[in-house]
């Protein structure tokens, strides 16, 4: 009976310590912090560089405002201001001048507040102190003038060794600067940097590390997708009913070329929702694959979303979320926190489009991370697309036809009619411009949506019957937004050949195997490629609207 009962108590012990939270890290207040800072002392950075003083840092840059020859310096950004004694403190600044008759250190933070409210605050907290004005807008005061007896750098006279409070104005004309500036006689507590050889200040990377807490509110796939791991489209999947209706749209690279076996070839699809979607803090319109092919075998894949705001707002949301800092504009994440942290190292954040208004946020992981996987198709992941025409079901074919102008074109382009989408007919040629002012085109069939087949993006159809020295011709081919050499490139980089003027088409050696030539018919303008062929005399053209579904033309 008495066994049973210490069985019990031991097993109901147990379940307390199980239940028991570890141990909090104990959080120090800003204004506590900045009360040790005010002692300009190498004591502070044993806290700076703990999680104890968690200000929220977010981004790591280069400060050069005050910069010369042998003086370096980093300003760390604040998500938002730390308040301390009533002064909000939006972020941090070091200097090292080592390079100087006299090797100093200088350390503090950026305050949105002007001279005289700092100088005010800070006399208040250590009484009997009072700045001074110095050149350049500056306001000094002087701490203590004993020399440090036991750790003294000899190589300092003793009139050059100084500790003191530097007021001076930051970069942004509402901020101000509060630094502690000393002799590196000073500063015997720092840490020497073995390779240097020297005392130095702590890398900014290792400053105000956030404690890691579940500030914000988990979300699978944003939680997933920071991590540019290939189980992010497990989680994918697993989330699809959550994605509203979208259309797929596949395109490969204008600079691929399929008949060179080295050659690197990429190979993108797109999944645009019907309408934007909340993942996490964003609205994301658009989600982007990619997989890169090298001599028949996938190397590189890259997956990412589109979200409607700039890259450097969505770059500071990630830091804010997930307690991360980044370096430069939003760069490059931290070293120590890409170690550790549940944001990977290659997360990138860029424009989608100039102005400066949506953002692309792409992961592009190692090949080492990527090894043996799959990245399967759009469809696999989202389920069919309800949106949008169908993709073309032999692309290559068309285009084949197109670029050797063979006759097959217009049943090849029949077939895929559907893939076409809504379209306009219209007595108009658009942006193309035939050389030798021809006539304006009988017809122009302008798709709604741009069409992407073996690099080329096609905006519509222009076919035009002509006459060239009294035989009959005919014109056709496809309306495409880039210019002449562009188009050019794309046509030998999908043929395996090289195009001179005035010399025409030659092979790649390196594309024998399975590259062609194309057709000497075929033409290029700005905004348009396509063939001129005879018309036997009598033939009717074929006509556009049997070529296309035109249900929904106007």
């Amino acid at each position: 009976m008495g066994s049973n009962i210490l069985k019990r108590l031991c097993a109901v012990f147990c379940l307390l310590i199980l239940a028991t939270p570890a141990a909090a890290v104990e959080r120090v207040d800003a204004g506590r912090v900045f009360g040790e800072f005010l002692a300009c002392k190498a004591d502070i950075f044993s806290l700076l560089t703990s999680d104890k003083a968690d200000f929220r840092a977010v981004a790591i840059s280069p400060y050069d405002h005050y910069a010369s020859d042998g003086v370096t310096g980093h300003y760390i950004a604040f998500a938002a201001p730390a308040v301390a004694s009533g002064l909000p403190l939006s972020g941090y600044v070091q200097f090292e001048a080592v390079g100087i008759a006299v090797p100093h250190f200088a350390w503090g933070f950026e305050v949105e507040r002007n001279l005289p409210e700092v100088a005010k605050v800070i006399e208040t907290l250590l009484p009997a102190a009072r700045f001074v004005a110095k050149d350049g807008h500056l306001l000094e005061l002087k701490l203590s003038t004993e020399p440090e007896a036991q750790h003294g750098d000899a190589s300092v006279a003793p009139e050059d060794s100084y500790r003191k409070i530097v007021i001076r104005p930051a970069n942004n004309p509402t901020r101000t600067l509060v630094m502690c500036d000393a002799s590196k006689d000073r500063m015997s507590g720092l840490a020497t940097d073995e390779e240097a050889g020297r005392k130095r200040l702590p890398s900014p990377e290792d400053l105000f590390p956030s404690a890691k807490v579940s500030g914000a509110k988990a979300n699978k796939i944003l939680d997933a997708f920071v991590a540019c791991k290939p189980s992010f489209f497990k989680v994918l999947w697993d989330e699809r009913k959550t994605f509203p209706r979208f259309r797929v749209e596949a395109f490969e690279s204008p600079d691929n070329m399929p008949h060179v076996p080295e050659a690197e070839n990429t190979y993108n699809e797109s999944v645009t929702f019907e309408r934007p979607i909340k993942v996490g803090d964003f609205s994301v319109v658009r989600f982007f694959q990619r997989r890169t092919i090298e001599e028949g075998k996938p190397t590189r894949f890259a997956w990412g979303f589109q979200v409607i705001a700039p890259p450097r707002e969505v770059a500071r949301a990630v830091a804010e979320r997930y307690r991360v800092r980044f370096w430069g504009d939003f760069s490059s994440l931290s070293s120590k926190d890409a170690a550790v942290g549940p944001v990977s190292k290659h997360l990138d954040f860029r424009s989608y489009f100039d102005p400066d208004e949506q953002a692309i946020v792409t992961c592009e992981p190692d090949e080492s991370e990527t090894r043996d996987f799959r990245l399967p198709w759009a469809e696999e992941t989202f389920g069919l697309a309800e949106l949008g025409p169908p993709p073309l079901l032999r692309g290559n074919r068309l285009v084949n036809a197109l670029l050797q102008c063979r006759q097959d074109f217009f049943a090849a382009l029949g077939e895929e009619k559907d893939a076409f989408g809504k379209m306009t007919f219209k007595n108009a040629m658009g942006p193309y411009r035939e050389p030798g002012g021809v006539a304006r085109a009988a017809l122009r069939v302008a798709f709604e949506k741009p069409v992407y087949v073996s690099g080329f993006m096609l905006t519509g159809y222009i076919q035009q019957r002509v006459d060239v020295a009294g035989q009959p011709r005919l014109i056709w081919g496809f309306q495409t937004p880039g210019n002449e050499d562009d188009l050019i490139r794309v046509a030998e980089n999908r043929t395996g050949s090289s195009y001179v003027q005035n010399e025409g088409w030659s092979l790649d050696l390196e594309a024998e195997a399975t590259g062609y030539t194309p057709s000497e018919a075929l033409g290029f303008a700005d905004g348009f490629i396509g063939c001129t062929t005879p018309l036997a005399f009598g033939k009717t053209p074929p006509v556009p609207a049997d070529l296309f579904r035109n249900e929904h033309g106007k």
